[in-house]
Order: C-alpha cells, then sequence, then structure tokens
C-alpha cells in the first residue's frame, strides 16, 4: 500500500444532506473542500432514500398558515421525544426550518411538490405524530430529487473535489495520540481508498463528520449498505462522547419480501405519509381493525415508537412475521400521484395497494443518539464538527418525530460550515503517517463474514425492539468476546472495506448495549420488559465514553 499524506482546510466524510450542505456551504465561502464519500456520491447515502420529506411549518409573507404554529411543531417534537430533548435546540430548528431550509434548498433548485391549499405554492402532507400538513415533498422520493440538486452543483463547483469509494478508518486526535488528558485537537483522519488499495493520512485544519446511521448493526433495516455507523464508531475510539444511543428507531412499514433477491427490494419503506393521509395497519389480510388503537387512540397515525412496538407485541403474540398496511381508503389517484413510488414499487411486486393490502415488517431506520456536539455541530475536538445522523444535538430526545431528522442535516451542515467560516477553532499539525508494518493480506474472508453475522444476529434476536437484562446481558458477552476477536484481527491484518465495517458494527452494538443496560426503564423507542414503566428517574440523557463508567445528566 502506498502512504499518502494529504493537506487541505477542510474535509468532509460523507455526501448525504448533512455533508453535502456542508460542502457547498464551505465552498461559497472560498474555503477549498474535500469531500470524501464511501461508494457512489448521489445513490449511496441515507438521504438519497428519504420517502416522505422534511417536516417544517408552513410560512407566507411572514405569517403561519393551515392552522398551524411553531408552538405546535415544538410541542409534537417535545412529546415525541419524551422531553429528552434539549428544549432551546428544538425551539431554534422548529423556528428555522423553513427561513433557512426549505428556502434555502428552494434557492438551490429544489422544487417541492405544489401548489396547496388555500393558494399556498406547497403541497403539504402529514405524518405520524404531527397534527398538521407541514411535511414538505416531492411524492414520496423526495430523497431522491433533493440529492441530484446538491450532488450536481458539488461536481460543477471548482473548490470541491470529490473523491468516491474512500471509507474512513479512524480519527487522530492530539490527546489519542500524546495520551494525555486536557483540551483536544483534531490532528486528522485516516482513510482507505477502495479502489486503489491504499491508505491515505489526511491533515485539514475542519473536519466535517456526516456519514450516517447504523442501519447495518441489525439484520432489518432501511438503510443503504453504507449505514455501518463508522463516524459513530470512530468518535467513541477518539475518545469522544455519545448521548442516548439505547434509542433506535424502527420504522414500522418495510416492505416484507424475504425471497428478495436485492437489498433494495428488501428494505424498501413505506413512507410515513401513507398512513398520515388513511392507511392503517392491521393483522391480517382480511382484517377491517386498526390494531394500533389497542395501544393509542391515534391508532397507525401515532408516533413510530408507538406503531412499531405494537407490531412488535402483536407480531410475537400471534406468531407473525409481518402485518398488513391497508391503504384502500386513500383515493386511488391520490396515490398514483403522490406516492407513485410506493405505488410502481408494489405493483412491481404484483400488489395493487389501491385495492388490496400490502405486507410490512418493522426495521431499523434511524439512530435518535449518536456524537454530543454544541449548537453547531461542533464537538469537544478542536477542529471536529459532527452533523446529521452520526451527530446527538439534542432535537429529537428519546426518539424522532417523522420527518424532523431531513431539516436537521441541512440546517446544522449550514450552521457547522457557518462556525467555522466565522473563525470557528481548527486542528493542529502532527499527524503522522499510517504504517501497515508487519499485516498481512487477509485470506480467510469467511472469517470476516462469520463476525459481520453474528453481530447482526445478536442485535436483532438480543437488543431489538423489546429488551431485557437477560437478552441485554447475553448480547454484551457475545460482543465482548467478539471484539476482542475483532481488534486481534485489526493488528494483524491489512485493511479491507469488508472488515472496516464489521469492525465498526461491532463497536456501535457494544455502546448500545451498554446504554439500554444503563437505562432501567421504557421510554419511546426503547422498551424493556423487565421495566415497562416510564419512570421520571431516567428523565435524563445516556453518555457513554471510552473507558469510562456509563454516566446520565440532565436533559436541556
Amino acid at each position: 500500500m502506498k502512504e499518502n499524506i494529504i493537506k487541505t482546510e477542510c474535509a468532509v466524510i460523507g455526501g448525504g444532506f448533512a455533508g453535502c450542505t456542508a460542502a457547498l456551504e464551505l465552498a461559497d465561502a472560498g474555503k477549498k473542500v474535500f469531500l470524501y464519500v464511501k461508494g457512489k456520491l448521489l445513490e449511496d447515502c441515507s438521504s438519497y432514500l428519504v420517502a416522505g420529506g422534511l417536516a417544517a411549518v408552513p410560512v407566507k409573507e411572514k405569517k403561519v398558515l393551515g392552522g398551524d404554529s411553531f408552538r405546535l411543531h415544538i410541542k409534537e417534537t417535545l412529546k415525541a421525544g419524551k422531553y429528552l430533548n434539549d428544549v432551546s435546540i428544538v425551539e431554534y430548528c422548529v423556528e428555522h426550518f423553513y427561513e433557512d431550509v426549505i428556502l434555502w434548498l428552494a434557492k438551490k433548485g429544489v422544487r417541492f411538490d405544489g401548489p396547496g391549499k388555500a393558494g399556498y405554492e406547497y403541497d403539504l402532507h402529514q405524518e405520524g405524530g404531527h397534527s398538521k400538513h407541514r411535511i414538505f415533498h416531492i411524492k414520496d422520493f423526495t430523497g431522491h430529487n433533493i440529492m441530484e440538486v446538491m450532488t450536481e452543483k458539488i461536481k460543477k463547483h471548482p473548490n470541491i473535489k470529490v473523491f468516491q469509494n474512500h471509507m474512513a478508518i479512524d480519527i487522530v486526535t492530539k490527546n489519542k495520540l500524546s495520551g494525555k488528558k486536557g483540551k483536544d485537537a483534531l490532528l486528522g483522519v485516516y482513510i482507505y481508498d477502495a479502489e486503489n488499495d491504499s491508505i491515505k493520512a489526511v491533515a485539514p485544519k475542519a473536519l466535517f463528520l456526516s456519514t450516517g446511521g447504523i442501519g447495518k448493526v441489525f439484520m432489518y433495516t432501511s438503510n443503504p449498505d453504507i449505514a455501518t455507523g463508522d463516524g459513530f464508531a470512530m468518535c467513541y475510539r477518539a475518545g469522544l462522547a455519545l448521548a442516548n444511543m439505547e434509542f433506535v428507531q424502527f420504522h414500522p412499514t418495510v416492505f416484507y419480501d424475504p425471497l428478495a433477491g436485492s437489498e433494495f427490494s428488501r428494505r424498501f419503506l413505506l413512507t410515513e405519509a401513507l398512513r398520515g393521509a388513511g392507511a392503517f395497519l392491521k393483522l391480517f389480510k382480511d382484517s377491517k381493525e386498526d390494531f394500533v388503537k389497542k395501544y393509542d387512540p391515534l391508532g397507525s397515525k401515532s408516533t413510530r415508537d408507538v406503531v412499531t412496538g405494537a407490531e412488535d407485541i402483536e407480531m410475537r403474540k400471534h406468531g407473525l412475521n409481518y402485518v398488513w398496511l391497508d391503504c384502500t381508503k386513500i383515493d386511488a389517484k391520490k396515490i398514483k400521484s403522490n406516492f407513485k413510488n410506493s405505488y410502481d414499487f408494489c405493483l412491481s411486486k404484483g400488489i395493487d395497494m389501491t385495492k388490496e393490502p400490502v405486507p410490512v415488517v418493522y426495521a431499523e431506520h434511524y439512530s435518535n443518539g449518536g456524537v454530543v456536539t454544541d449548537k453547531n455541530g461542533a464537538t469537544e475536538v478542536a477542529g471536529l464538527y459532527v452533523i446529521g445522523e452520526t451527530s446527538y444535538t439534542g432535537l429529537h430526545g428519546a426518539t424522532r418525530l417523522a420527518s424532523n431528522s431531513a431539516p436537521e442535516c441541512v440546517l446544522f451542515g449550514r450552521l457547522a460550515a457557518a462556525a467555522y467560516i466565522a473563525g470557528g477553532k481548527q486542528g493542529e499539525e502532527g499527524l503522522p503517517a499510517w504504517r501497515t508494518g508487519g499485516a498481512r493480506k487477509i485470506k480467510d474472508l469467511a472469517t470476516i463474514g462469520y463476525y459481520w453475522e453474528t453481530v447482526r444476529r445478536t442485535m436483532t434476536s438480543l437488543c431489538g425492539v423489546s429488551r431485557n437484562e437477560e437478552r441485554l446481558t447475553a448480547a454484551k458477552e457475545v460482543l465482548s468476546s467478539l471484539s476482542n476477536n475483532i481488534k486481534n484481527f485489526y493488528w494483524y491484518y491489512r485493511i479491507t472495506k469488508e472488515f472496516l465495517e464489521v469492525r465498526n458494527i461491532a463497536t456501535v452494538a457494544s455502546i448500545i448495549i451498554e446504554s439500554a443496560l444503563a437505562r432501567k426503564e421504557s421510554r419511546a423507542c426503547h422498551f424493556r420488559e423487565d421495566y415497562p414503566k416510564e419512570l421520571k428517574a431516567f428523565k435524563r440523557i445516556t453518555i457513554i465514553k471510552k473507558k469510562q463508567k456509563v454516566l446520565t445528566k440532565k436533559t436541556g
């Protein structure tokens, strides 16, 4: 492998909404940006798969429309998050989502669907947990369209250089290198160039980390293949604090097809907006009742944690592998127009969703926890910003209100870039070159496959939707033993993308388990069978840091 040390002013790792936004804002300010993406720019990110849209209180001529209000959106965000949210962050986000996200995207060339009611230029959807129509969308493939606009601008920007098929290995900080404590600073990051089988030592003045979610930690996910928790794991190994990692949100309506040949077919997500428009979940194909109403008066229109919890209980009670999403009460023309992507996909599977129900199952969808940042995405390491799903800003609390995360990605991508441009702290010199040493080429790929399978099956079976002390302890023991083997493997063999990914999902899995063991209550998407009640004593944020006991602190 060749060794390269690369210096640049700004490096962005991850090409979803957050990463692309930060890159564009930095580049527009005259900064030279290196953008590293794990797969291909455009489609290999979770943002590309966003179906529903972006939540924002609609405003026209500085007046809120549709009977909505900032206060109402704030209230519903806090309610969904079970009041573990940082109130000041929730207020800021809700008050700025329209002006600083929707209008910013529109100026970039994104064309949201419209016109809407009462002469408003946009057509708005309503989703679970929202009492008003405030979801800006482009049919039901919003992410695809926004990413096309962003990536087109990135490709043409003279200040941005894109590196595809590049995967970050580890962040190097001053304290990590020296072993000392105190104020820390970024030195750089090691990146694996998969096409050329080489390691690059990149030393930017500022690093913007936006590597997406943790979906592949579990067997079933709506996330793309790149979602192996890379940023979470790297920051943990670098000594940064992570918050609320026990709160893993599962999406209740992912298409069920156990015989699907492609990963895409197995993870196709039927947007939340379908339930907002009148679709409901039922246990059997010929059922007429919304079974979620047994658990919440809103039924299938309730928040994702409620709906998913109801699914899990009923599926286990009746021995079901899936349930049914009935969309037949929605006008057929509306389905074929507003939900065309879902309609076309189901039709390709032989199901006309305007006439018959669709088989669905819950799947991992979003991490409500992440790397602790401030209001600008900055971390405790000077020069390091973490944005997007990898971060914990305080917006979501114990679970995410539908469609709040997409505008969060754009907003904090802008805030992080602005903070650096305005004179934010920079990293320091001193990144050492990568040393391969006596590491050998991996020949036994079956071992990596075994690690990969073990982590994901263990998490799905023992730390999924329903948890208890016995299962979590068993999962901890499995991951502890496996992590030691993976650590030894890392030092003995040369780097491959597959090994880096399994190393990261094992690290993230252990973090989730430790956090889940520490929270001895049930709250939002964290359900403990042995502690089924929500307790005031746990109205606190879970903080986990390498080589430290799991801590909790009061919410903001």
